[in-house]
């Protein structure tokens, strides 16, 4: 959300596109460091439940502080490419879809890559595994997690303004993307980040024909329908990541 109304404050200013979406990605990301600097790493005894629980609250809060400030009010974004649509084998979508598909495999493949490759990277999961193991061997396990909220911020913020063109920009728009990601994620496999990615797709795809072939009104109710479906055949997710346990 932020990403999104940030980069909308930017264009109005006739900001290029290129320089709003890095500067609006840079903004936010400061913000979730300020965010685990002030409230994460203050919080003592921090179970998972209480930090999901706060970083709902601190959510609800942004909302309503950009609320304030900005307004209510949802707002169109043009697209970024200078045609507005993209035909193919027969069918017509918006061509900021382009730049949504694209935008989303480059990230992915940067991610992957950074985690799977980089030594900062095997040192970021190994914290998100066994902070306390860790810990131990010499890392600096706060500025690990910091590293990891400015690099959520980059590439929420960065998703928030690439969708902004196709879904209108206003305070509240995170929630429906939020939980989308997480059925997402579910559908995927947590842990596997190459099956929420797969998640997305297919949660993707079967909207966009229900919304053809059903019903448009039914479209956010297809992500949930198939989250839960996933939950009873296979609880872990159809691409979830193998835990290994050395003895």
């Amino acid at each position: 959300m932020l990403g999104g109304i940030i980069e909308f404050l930017l264009l109005k200013q006739s900001l290029p596109i290129g320089i709003s979406l890095l500067i609006s990605a840079t903004v936010v990301s400061l913000i979730a460091v300020l965010i685990h600097r002030l409230f994460i790493a203050k919080t003592k005894n921090a179970t998972e439940l209480s930090l999901i629980i706060m970083t709902i609250g601190i959510s609800i809060t942004i909302r309503g502080i950009v609320g304030i400030l900005v307004d209510k009010n949802a707002h169109p974004v043009k697209p970024f490419l200078s045609f507005s649509s993209v035909s193919l084998f027969n069918l017509v979508f918006s061509s900021q879809y382009v730049i949504v598909i694209f935008s989303t495999l480059v990230l992915a493949f940067l991610l992957y890559f950074y985690l799977k490759k980089t030594l900062s990277g095997k040192i970021m999961q190994a914290v998100s595994m066994n902070s306390l193991a860790a810990r131990l061997f010499g890392i600096d396990v706060g500025l690990v997690q910091m590293s990891s909220f400015a690099i959520s911020g980059f590439i929420g913020a960065l998703a928030g303004a690439i969708i902004a063109p196709i879904s209108f920009v206003q305070y509240d728009m995170g929630i429906m993307f939020g939980l989308k990601g997480f059925a997402a994620c579910v559908v995927g496999g947590f842990g596997n980040n190459n099956g929420a990615l797969i998640g997305g797709l297919i949660i993707g795809v079967a909207e966009s024909l229900s919304a053809g072939y059903i019903s448009s009104s039914y479209k956010d109710l297809i992500a949930f329908l198939i989250m839960i479906l996933v939950l009873f055949v296979k609880p872990s997710g159809l691409f979830a990541s193998k835990d290994i346990e050395r003895i």
